[in-house]
Order: C-alpha cells, then sequence, then structure tokens
C-alpha cells in the first residue's frame, strides 16, 4: 500500500468528507425537487469502494426505502488505513435521512473520526428545520440538500449543509465533462461536476441522477476514490 497520510491529514481528507458524501442556514431545493427523487425509484442501494491512490481503505454505501411520498436513505461509511497490521487511522460514519415529497424532514448522524465523535440531529419544525450539533442548537430554513452527495440536487445549489458537524459549507459548480463509468447495472455514460468552496469533490451522476463516482484530493495529495462495486 502507498505511504499513508498522517491522523490530522487523514481527518482533513475523511471527516470534511466521506460522511459529507458525506450552520446557519439550508441551502433551498430547487423547484424540480420530486422529480429527482422520483428518477431514483429503481434504485435500492449503491454500494462503494473507497480507494486511495488505487488501493482500497474502505466501503461506503447507500440504501432507499421508499413508501409512497416517503423517502428513508441509510448511509454508512467504514475507512481503515492500516500499515502492515496497525490501524494508523478510523473513520466510521452511519446517518439516516427522511424525505416527504422531496423534501428533507429529518436527518439523524454519529460519526466516529478516529476517536473524535459526533452526533447531529435535524428536523423538521414550524416553518424551518431545527439543528442540534454536538450539542449546538440552531434553526435553518427548510428545503435542505445535504452534503452525503448521493442527490444530484446538490450541483444547483450555492451552499450545502455538513452532515457531520451541521456547519454551512458554501460551494460553487461546474460541469467539466462526460465519460463512461461503472453503473449500478453496467457502464453508463455519466456527466462529471467539480464541486468547488468550502466542499472540493468531482461528482459523476449517470442520466437518472445516480452518482457513480467520487473522487477528490486528500491533504496529502492522494486520489480518493468512490467507485460502485
Amino acid at each position: 500500500m502507498n505511504k499513508p497520510m498522517g491522523s490530522r491529514a487523514l481527518a482533513w481528507a475523511f471527516a470534511g468528507a466521506l460522511a459529507v458524501w458525506c450552520a446557519d442556514g439550508f441551502a433551498v431545493a430547487p423547484a424540480w425537487a420530486d422529480s429527482q427523487i422520483a428518477n431514483l425509484a429503481g434504485i435500492e442501494k449503491l454500494d462503494y469502494d473507497v480507494l486511495r491512490n488505487g488501493d482500497k481503505i474502505g466501503d461506503h454505501s447507500f440504501r432507499f426505502s421508499r413508501n409512497g411520498n416517503v423517502l428513508d436513505v441509510e448511509i454508512d461509511t467504514d475507512v481503515r488505513v492500516k500499515l502492515a497490521f496497525v490501524t494508523l487511522y478510523r473513520f466510521w460514519h452511519h446517518s439516516t435521512e427522511k424525505w416527504i415529497d422531496g423534501r428533507l424532514v429529518e436527518l439523524t448522524s454519529k460519526t466516529d473520526d478516529d476517536g473524535t465523535s459526533h452526533e447531529m440531529d435535524a428536523r423538521s419544525s414550524t416553518g424551518a428545520i431545527a439543528v442540534v450539533a454536538d450539542k449546538k442548537a440552531r434553526r435553518v430554513e427548510p428545503g435542505v440538500i445535504p452534503a452525503s452527495l448521493w442527490d444530484a440536487r446538490i450541483l444547483q445549489v450555492p451552499a450545502t449543509l455538513n452532515t457531520i458537524d451541521g456547519t454551512t459549507m458554501a460551494i460553487s459548480t461546474a460541469f467539466v465533462d462526460e465519460s463512461e463509468e461503472k453503473g449500478p447495472e453496467g457502464t453508463v455514460r455519466a456527466r462529471h461536476h467539480a464541486i468547488t468552496g468550502e466542499l472540493q469533490r468531482e461528482l459523476w451522476f449517470d442520466a437518472r441522477g445516480a452518482l457513480v463516482k467520487v473522487r477528490f484530493k486528500g491533504q496529502d495529495g492522494s486520489d480518493i476514490q468512490y467507485v460502485l462495486k
């Protein structure tokens, strides 16, 4: 395996990435909210290998469950960077999202970032969403697009919610190109977008809006990718 990052560098590479893949305010969802959710109706799960410079260091997954106009999403990340039999860094994240008619009504998450714990809870309230993250409370606008990255609507908003610590990240998005990538059911033509700003990620979505690939640079310049299994 390539030379691993130190614990501090890994924290920057993953804690701000994996679970926001994964505040003072949420970004408001665009008008085509319902259609984006509907486009993913045939997908029940997405499983990824997490790679560092081509070597597998963990797993990431989405599980989708639908009941009428309600969509539940379960997100899991488990990353371990090892040198021989020694674990140099561990990142674990579990979160759930509940959507009704294309709008987020509930989000909970727990994270263990190499021994540092985070907890977050966001719930729909009267005219707002109440967020408690690491025991800090705030009220934010409804219509959130969180930075869990599975929802292609993140490409349409100027800010997104960090699902680990509840902070807001200002972002800009640009289309890069199209390429053939591994999709949920074989090779697909995917649109490649680059997110810059307080979150920097490259995302590939297929024609249905399914996330097929993620790429970003680690703090030490290493190449981190999520690729579908």
